[in-house]
């Protein structure tokens, strides 16, 4: 190998770099599994507290029976016929004609273990009404027999509830409890009224009052003919998801407030509701707002890990070039351990990140890995000029891998930018180089001195 020297450290290098994707690649292991430990984490406040919430409703729920006479032919060659009477339980579902919905929202954040959760109090003022549209027998000469309206309502986690439902009707306070089991009803909470009220075309005004806690999220399902929704929270950073998102909004330090509007003619949320008996499984459309960090530790040091590989062989190609274009002798166990501290840079940015500001945390570990380094190199390359150089580059380095990942939408254009300007630094650094002389020597000239340690 000693005639192609070239060849033979462009070999033990790249071997090099791809050893030390072992240990990066164990380093992203470790970012999945304390991923799944603040899911898990997650998951335990939300079974102690309460999950996600979902608010369905309210709904007029009107079970009738429609009694006709039908005629049964009992024997067709003697022409004999006889009169049954038939009984059809059917349910009507009024949805409401407008729900204008006006909510408040409070965060605080509870700990298990060193994982921070999100949680919320939340309490909702909603006005709505119905109008009754009356029932029509479907057979000739059927006749109608109303059962036991109930106006119904839901959230998904009823532990959530932190006192019961306030809901009058007209003025006058109607009891919200759990629905009877035994009739298995839509939606998990139920309030009996009387059937005189139900006057055909008639409107039937309501007031609705919810005290609801829950984790991460919050989220409405749009039933009426016109659905308003106004929210106001101090949490600085929501992310507005679901199927419609506000019509208006305003986000700050102070908090945020928005405001949906959604006309059932923008929304299948009533035929999702209907047909949620036949896929109880299925979607219904929602608005929602979630209450997410906007700086997540993982995510950010699973992205940093990812670009982990670029940043060692982008280092090695930097030392790389200018041993050969300065002459200088780095020894691949002084590679193996550079590579080794570039890796242990990713290692020490996700704990600290765990106890610091992700900010903090990546400045603490860069500046360890590279004042690190910086001593190292400055006793490889027998002087501190050198040395310093060399660290400038991965100052360099680290600043433009900051700047990638707090911009991810940038992170293409930046990384693009970053391999483009390495390659054109290599290929003026090289420009002058003589490769066929370097490939056929390895003699080192004699006013090039011989580094090492101290």
């Amino acid at each position: 190998m000693n005639k192609f020297p070239l060849l033979s450290k462009t070999l033990i290098v790249g071997f090099l770099m791809v050893l030390l994707a072992i240990p990066l690649e164990m380093v992203s292991g470790v970012i999945r599994e304390r991923t799944v430990n603040r899911s898990q984490a997650t998951g335990e406040v939300a079974r102690a507290h309460a999950g996600a919430q979902t608010m369905t409703g309210p709904v007029l729920h009107v079970p009738y029976t429609e009694t006709f006479r039908r005629t049964v032919v009992v024997d067709v060659n003697k022409d004999t016929k006889r009169e049954d009477t038939v009984v059809v339980a059917r349910v009507l579902t009024v949805f409401p004609r407008r729900l204008d919905t006006r909510s408040r929202l409070a965060t605080e954040t509870r700990w298990r273990g060193i994982f921070p959760v999100t949680v919320y109090t939340s309490h909702h003022e909603t006005a709505g009404r119905f109008v009754w549209p009356g029932v029509a027998p479907t057979e000739v000469g059927g006749q109608i027999k109303l059962g036991q309206p109930r106006i119904m309502m839901g959230v998904s986690d009823l532990r959530g509830l932190q006192s019961a439902p306030l809901l009058r009707l007209g003025g006058k306070a109607l009891t919200v409890s759990a629905s009877p089991a035994s009739q298995k009803l839509p939606l998990p909470l139920a309030a009996p009224l009387a059937v005189e009220l139900l006057e055909e075309g008639a409107p039937l005004d309501f007031t609705l009052a919810v005290d609801l806690a829950g984790t991460g999220q919050i989220a409405w399902v749009p039933l009426a003919e016109d659905n308003r929704v106004s929210l106001t929270s101090a949490w600085p950073h929501p992310s507005f998801g679901g199927d419609f998102l506000p019509r208006e909004r305003v986000v700050d330090d102070a908090g945020f407030t928005a405001s949906w509007s959604v006309p059932s003619l923008s929304t299948q949320a009533q035929q999702q509701f209907l047909s949620q008996g036949r896929e109880p499984n299925g979607h219904v459309d929602q608005l929602s707002v979630s209450l997410e960090n906007p700086v997540d530790v993982y995510r950010l040091s699973d992205r940093a890990t990812k670009y982990g590989m670029m940043f060692i062989v982008l280092t090695f190609a930097a030392f790389f070039v200018l041993e050969m274009v300065k002459r200088w002798r780095i020894h691949p166990m002084q590679y193996l351990m550079i590579g080794a501290a570039l890796v242990l840079f990713f290692l020490l940015l996700l704990s600290l990140s765990e106890h610091l500001a992700f900010a903090a945390a990546y400045g603490v570990a860069s500046a360890a890995c590279i004042g690190l380094l910086s001593h190292y190199l400055r006793h490889v390359l027998g002087s501190w000029r050198a040395g310093l150089g060399m660290s400038g580059m991965l100052v360099a380095l680290y600043g433009v891998l900051y700047g990638i990942l707090v911009s991810e939408d940038n992170a293409l254009m930046m990384g693009s930018l970053l391999l483009f300007g390495v390659l054109a630094a290599i290929m003026v650094a090289t420009r002058r180089l003589d490769w066929y002389g370097v490939m056929r020597s390895d003699t080192q000239p004699a006013d090039t001195p011989v580094v090492a340690g101290d």
